[in-house]
């Protein structure tokens, strides 16, 4: 009864981190701080440093032939994703910017087009919540608030992501994960986060072994596809990074026109190809 979905690249037709930041960098230039070099080095940093764990991983693609190998691909770079957060931190790029700004620009960058929502996503979750589904999006995005103003028309969706704390601006992780005196803040960032935060959700409603379906674009996403009753890749072409991921660990996954009632997984570009029996509840 629970339906799960990424946001970048997922619920939007592309990444929203840039648009994000671009907010942000606005907002510092008005108040007099000029931080596009700083974030650039940013950008630059994270590039470097996730190609360095790319080609020094002691296993190209080529020999990551099951899903086991490539969850453990994909956990070992925690840390690249770590550092890149502390550089996000110390650039004080988000730095006084309110939960409810972000919420409004996540607002106005989709009703200016910029930020442009999948064909069908709102139609879906509307759709599956009156039929009883529990919607939950899980994001490794820095601001909930950001995704809650971005999907502001449909309501009775669940956001959990990181947030930015107000006044220092740092970004922190969701409460799911940071539960019971925990002394490290963790952050959501990588598959094994959002499978914890899913796995958490779930008991958290009492909700386990009960149908569970997800939806996601990216490396990101897989742990949570994997363990879904039914998963969604959702991707403009047959052959994305993440598609070709799955096939290569030995994952079938048909669009979702060609699917059977076998299939656990499909891929689409949108959610109006997505048959509605799938989710009529008995």
């Amino acid at each position: 009864m629970s339906i799960f979905l990424d946001f970048d690249g997922t619920i939007t037709a592309k990444d929203t981190v840039g648009e994000l930041a671009n907010f942000a960098l606005q907002v510092r230039a008005s108040e007099g701080a000029d931080l596009k070099q700083e974030w650039d080095n940013v950008v630059r940093a994270y590039i470097a440093d996730y190609s360095a764990h790319v080609d020094g991983y002691h296993t190209g693609p080529e020999g990551r032939s099951l899903p086991e190998h490539e969850v453990e691909f994909l956990r070992e770079a925690k840390d690249v994703e770590t550092r890149s957060l502390g550089r996000v931190n110390d650039s004080c790029l988000f730095r006084g910017i309110s939960g409810d700004k972000f919420r409004e620009a996540g607002r106005e960058l989709v009703r200016k087009g910029v930020v442009k929502l999948r064909p069908g996503f709102e139609a879906f979750v509307k759709e599956r919540i009156e039929q009883g589904w529990r919607v939950v999006v899980v994001s490794v995005n820095w601001s909930a608030a950001f995704i809650e103003g971005a999907i502001g028309e449909v309501e009775g969706v669940r956001v959990v992501a990181n947030e930015v704390r107000e006044g220092d601006g740092v970004v922190v992780g969701p409460l799911v994960l940071n539960r019971g005196g925990v002394r490290e803040q963790r952050n959501m960032t990588n598959s094994q986060d959002k499978l914890d935060v899913v796995q958490a959700v779930l008991e958290d409603e009492g909700l386990e072994g009960r149908p569970a379906i997800y939806f996601g674009d990216s490396t990101t996403d897989l742990e949570c596809l994997l363990a879904a009753d039914t998963g969604f890749v959702m991707s403009d072409k047959e052959d994305s990074s993440l598609l070709q991921t799955l096939r290569r660990i030995g994952k079938e996954v048909p669009h979702v026109r060609d699917r059977n009632a076998s299939s656990r997984l499909a891929w689409t570009s949108n959610y109006e190809d997505i048959p509605n029996e799938r989710f009529i509840l008995n």
